[in-house]
């Protein structure tokens, strides 16, 4: 995914990196992180990253016990 500044990634660069090796990551963790104020609509803007480029990822919010957690999970290519 090719979406970086002059010298440096973006926040949904940096965000889209760590979770591709599967992690999970809730508001308050990529906040500490990545510095991302509102993380529904950084999970929005990979959603449209991903349609527009044609990646074959797609975002999962799981909620546990009151926490939301996010997920990037490759599609299984047929």
């Amino acid at each position: 995914m090719e979406i970086t500044t002059v010298d440096r990634p973006t926040k949904i660069q940096r965000v889209f990196d760590f979770m591709r090796g599967g992690a999970a990551l809730t508001a308050g963790e990529a906040r500490k992180r990545f510095r991302v104020t509102n993380m529904r609509a950084t999970m929005h803007d990979l959603r449209e990253a991903f349609d527009r480029f044609d990646m074959n990822y797609t975002v999962v919010r799981e909620t546990k016990n009151g926490r939301s957690y996010y997920r990037v999970v490759r599609n299984r290519s047929r």
